[in-house]
């Protein structure tokens, strides 16, 4: 237990080295990691290249963490960009039902310069996804269990949104909580495409409402009346009650699949004795 200890912790060193990158690079303003594209491009070439360096201390390979083409590659982030956005749109059709927030069409917006801009959220999403979901997730689930890869990269997802400006508290409740619908995909599928499409999905189409750029979206999310403490308390309510729902979900799903993965070794303990 002591050894799978020590290389859970080993294996944590990956994300935080990534943070403590991204801080520096932030504090130093070499890189404008802040915003999308080129700068995105070139956090997400550091992100490959040290999980390369972990992966070949380890000896192991990207194909080790679900990261390899395949037939079904295309498939199953199609199905993950889909199912994305589907969530999205319900729980932004929830809000707008359940609050005076209305969608309300940008007549500034350019479609064809949009949907370049959108663009840059692929090697944003593939980028988190292969910092935490990848090497760190898998090594921490195989040698401490499922939960506490869990909980750990979730915590460390949430501060690494912390960039934005924004609290930790609210990042919790926030990327920290859909880190576990990720992690969970990524164990399900047994790979890294699956969860890419269902990230950048929910980017996209947050994107479009003006959740990302205002600037560049098609839609604007925006109150019918005069803005009052009461609706935004109202507004706020509905956010956090769907993000419940969400956190509800994702404890539901980690767990159903570590008990039927404990059911499954058991079987084959029994089998092999």
């Amino acid at each position: 237990m002591k050894n799978k200890l020590i290389q859970a912790l080993a294996a944590i060193v990956l994300p935080i080295s990534f943070i403590l990158i991204l801080f520096v690079l932030t504090t130093t303003n070499i890189i404008p990691i802040s915003k999308y594209g080129l700068g995105g491009t070139i956090v997400t070439g550091i992100a490959l290249f040290i999980t390369f360096i972990a992966l070949k201390i380890d000896k192991k390979t990207f194909k080790d963490i679900g990261f390899f083409l395949e037939r079904k590659t295309s498939i199953r982030f199609t199905i993950g960009f889909l199912v994305g956005a589907l969530i999205t749109t319900v729980m932004l059709t929830i809000l707008i039902c359940f609050s005076s927030i209305e969608l309300i069409y940008n007549p500034d917006s350019n479609i064809t310069s949009v949907l370049f801009w959108l663009l840059a959220f692929f090697p944003l999403a593939f980028m988190e996804e292969i910092i935490f979901r990848g090497y760190a997730f898998i090594k921490i689930n195989k040698s401490i269990g499922l939960w506490p890869a869990q909980i750990l990269l979730a915590i460390l997802f949430a501060w690494y949104h912390d960039f934005t400006g924004s609290t930790l508290f609210n990042q919790l409740i926030g990327p920290g909580i859909w880190a576990l619908i990720y992690g969970i995909a990524a164990v399900w599928s047994k790979g890294l495409a699956f969860p890419t499409g269902l990230h950048m999905a929910i980017n996209v189409v947050l994107a479009l409402v003006g959740q990302k750029d205002s600037r560049h979206a098609i839609w604007n999310l925006e109150y019918t009346t005069e803005i009052t403490s009461a609706l935004k308390g109202q507004a706020e309510t509905v956010g956090v009650i769907l993000q419940l729902c969400v956190l509800i979900i994702g404890i539901a799903l980690t767990e159903y699949y570590r008990r039927n993965q404990s059911k499954i070794n058991s079987k084959t303990t029994n089998s092999q004795a």
